[in-house]
């Protein structure tokens, strides 16, 4: 996927879309293609390339660089050749907007066709140019830059495309504040959904946000009525130092003074929200005292507004070319998930929804009472040592029952515990020469330990997935309070380095573990993953986080094609629950491993 190009609002017809269309270039590959072959542009027969058109909230699934075969996204990893991490500041004086041919002071194209000829067939779509240090500038696309920071939701994702668009679609202002502690409440309208709820609160309290997409909005409408070629036109929605993790491509300067990065995907920034916490609210039915009431009566009361009907496509696979009005929700697509771009500063940042009273009460300013949630479980009085509790659930029967046939423990499990001292045993075997705990997404937790962490992943709705909180039953909801409600699954990653210049990768993921009246059982049961690596530090972190990044969104399975295709990989079965309480785990464990690794440790 080369290139996206121009928008248009009607079909071959002439008929106006519920939604535009935008054209996306792609060049077939001459070879089966590598991670590092994106990397050249002789991979593909890019003068032979091929332009779809596609709805625009396609975007939301479709990325530069991504590989395409048979209507199905082929998985490859980034190659380390093209991941990049720059800390920039983004202010007036290093950052400005220009067009994809535009030329700088030398009277040479800043994006050079010799080294990135995709966008000669769309050359006035608009990208931001960021300065980072002399003759150096990384490009970013506009469409990357709405990807990265507007992508959460479809329903806001087509909003932003839309002439002369109102702020008061996606958020009541009236309703909507912002107190002196950065503690932030916002009302969201009917059909915004909760996914997207960090992103309407940047737009209604940043200023630069909000600028932003109203150039946006502005910029298409000034176009379509002068008739020129019409693309996204706005900057980023902040201001300010950041550090942005990206995959895309260097190309050097026909001056040879300089180099400039073209970015693909943004996968990580740490620019800052412009909340301390986050609490949203609805107006739509169901909250106990809604602030807007429901119209009454109408033939739309309750129901989406309806588009022209018109006959969805036959199949679930991705449509590259619609002749109908294109399906409303693009994650009943047969599309394969990818994580969304990280943003740090969220982790530790308390965004909750209240649905049971109104937040903004007419006597008073301050943050409204959180409501007290359900007692559905108590603690067992360990804790940490920083004082915090463990939190214990116990089923209701009828859960209980359902769960009759799961193993019951005499004592509270930790898996992570065994794991460690599975790894204390590997590490003093005679063939061990090095043990190394890697910690990855290690910026999620708060404990000062060598743990990784599953990342946040969404649903193909939007919302958020709760796999990656281990304090969340689904029966139960969340069974914790305050920091460790969303306090993120734990795993322990280790690289041991064997004789004969061997490594061998295992990871253990956490398990949620609850109270039955005979003892204690396991809701999940993820595998370990053992890897073994006979080219010296073929894994890298890049990898890794890929690798859990992946299981987040799969719930925690591990996915081996995250990893190089030299590396040999096996999801492990673990010993019998018996041999725990036996305490004959670990013995038998190092024998699973070692059979699958045709060699011994000791």
């Amino acid at each position: 996927m080369d290139w996206f190009g121009y928008l248009s609002y009607e079909d071959k017809s002439g008929q106006r879309r519920s939604e535009p269309l935008v054209d996306v270039y792609l060049s077939p590959f001459i070879e089966q293609p590598t991670p590092d072959s994106l990397n050249y542009k002789f991979s593909t027969d890019f003068k032979q390339s091929n332009i779809v058109t596609v709805p625009v909230s396609y975007l939301r699934i479709l990325r530069l660089g991504d590989v395409w075969h048979k209507g199905k996204r082929v998985l490859l990893s980034h190659s380390d050749k093209m991941r990049e991490k720059f800390d920039v500041t983004i202010n007036s004086e290093l950052t400005y907007t220009a067009t994809a041919g535009a030329k700088g002071n030398l009277d040479e194209f800043l994006l050079p066709f010799p080294h990135h000829p995709y966008h000669g067939n769309a050359t006035k779509v608009h990208c931001e140019f960021v300065e980072i240090d002399e003759g150096n500038i990384v490009i970013f696309p506009h469409y990357v830059l709405l990807q990265a920071y507007f992508a959460r939701s479809q329903y806001v994702f087509q909003q932003l495309f839309k002439f002369g668009l109102q702020f008061n679609s996606l958020y009541d202002p009236t309703q909507s504040y912002i107190d002196n502690d950065g503690h932030a409440f916002i009302l969201l309208k009917k059909w915004t959904p909760d996914s997207a709820a960090s992103e309407i609160a940047r737009l209604a309290f940043d200023d630069v946000a909000a600028k932003a997409v109203r150039k946006l909005s502005e910029g298409l409408s000034l176009q379509n009525t002068n008739k020129r070629n019409i693309s996204p036109k706005l900057s980023f929605p902040f201001q300010g130092e950041t550090t942005l993790d990206v995959y895309g491509k260097w190309c050097p300067l026909a001056s040879k003074k300089g180099h400039v990065f073209i970015v693909y995907d943004i996968l990580s920034c740490t620019a800052s929200y412009p909340f301390t916490s986050l609490t949203y609210f609805r107006d739509n039915p169901g909250d106990k005292n809604p602030i807007k009431k429901p119209p009454l009566g109408g033939k739309n009361n309750g129901t989406p507004p309806k588009s022209r009907p018109k006959p969805p496509p036959e199949k679930n696979d991705i449509d590259l070319h619609p002749e109908s009005e294109p399906r409303s929700n693009i994650d009943d697509l047969l599309v394969e998930g990818r994580a969304v771009t990280q943003f740090p500063d969220l982790m530790n940042k308390s965004i909750e929804k209240e649905r049971q009273k109104d937040h903004l009460d007419e006597s008073s300013k301050s943050s409204p009472l959180p409501s007290d949630d359900d007692l559905n479980g108590g603690n067992t009085g360990d804790g940490d040592g920083r004082g915090r509790t463990v939190p214990i659930s116990f089923i209701p029967p009828s859960l209980e029952q359902k769960h009759k046939n799961k193993y019951k423990f005499r004592e509270k499990l930790c898996r992570l515990a065994l794991f460690s001292q599975l790894l204390s045993e590997l590490s003093n075997c005679p063939r061990v020469t090095n043990t190394e705990i890697i910690s990855v997404y290690g910026n999620l937790g708060k404990e000062e330990r060598n743990h990784s962490y599953f990342p946040t992943t969404y649903l193909g709705s939007g919302k958020t997935s709760t796999w990656q909180y281990i304090h969340y039953i689904k029966e139960l909801g969340f069974i914790a309070k305050g920091d460790e409600k969303y306090r993120h699954r734990r795993a322990i990653i280790a690289k041991l380095t064997v004789a004969n210049s061997l490594t061998v990768f295992l990871a253990e993921a956490e398990r949620r573990v609850v109270k039955v009246t005979e003892g204690w059982i396991e809701l999940d049961t993820p595998a370990i993953l053992l890897a073994l690596d006979r080219n010296e530090d073929s894994i890298s972190e890049f990898h890794l986080h890929n690798l859990l990044s992946q299981s987040a969104e799969d719930r925690g399975k591990w996915d081996h094609t995250q990893l190089p295709p030299n590396v040999e990989s096996w999801s492990l079965r673990h010993a019998a629950n018996d041999s725990i309480e036996s305490g004959d785990y670990v013995h038998r464990q190092k024998n699973i491993i070692e059979k699958h690794l045709g060699f011994r440790f000791t």
